[in-house]
């Protein structure tokens, strides 16, 4: 026993103005997304020569080369050396952190001025000897 079925007759598919706009949108948002997290990302290098070369926004891992100071303007200026022994002036339009003379090492977010010659920081991340180290240290 066979059975058959009637045909079913389907509407054919148009695209409306109102899809076009939805795959608009989303396209757009794709492409808004994209750029935004490209623009948003900050390399990470430990070689001033690197910093100096890329050309956009890094975050160059150093040393402390010297304590600093204040310029003329108020920005807190001090100098950063890499493993190779390179030093860098890096200018911070912040007050100094707190906990900076007790930094093993340092992070400068932000990007190389080619005009001025300097590492311009936007942020520190002062890295310092940890309590829970010392704590360590004493008891062994």
């Amino acid at each position: 026993m066979a059975t058959s079925h009637p045909a079913i007759a389907r509407r054919p598919f148009t695209v409306r103005p109102l899809h076009l706009i939805g795959i608009a949108m989303i396209v757009l948002a794709i492409g808004l997304g994209y750029y935004g997290l490209t623009a948003s990302y900050r390399p990470y290098t430990v070689s001033i020569a690197e910093a100096k070369g890329s050309g956009r926004s890094v975050q160059l891992a150093g040393y402390l080369g010297d304590m600093g100071g204040y310029d003329a303007d108020g920005n807190f200026v001090f100098k950063l050396q890499d493993s190779s022994g390179t030093m860098i002036p890096v200018v911070y339009a912040k007050p100094r952190p707190s906990n900076f003379e007790q930094a093993v090492s340092i992070v400068a977010i932000g990007h190389y001025d080619e005009a001025r010659g300097v590492f311009l920081a936007d942020d520190l991340l002062v890295k310092c000897p940890s309590k829970y180290q010392e704590m360590q240290a004493g008891a062994q």
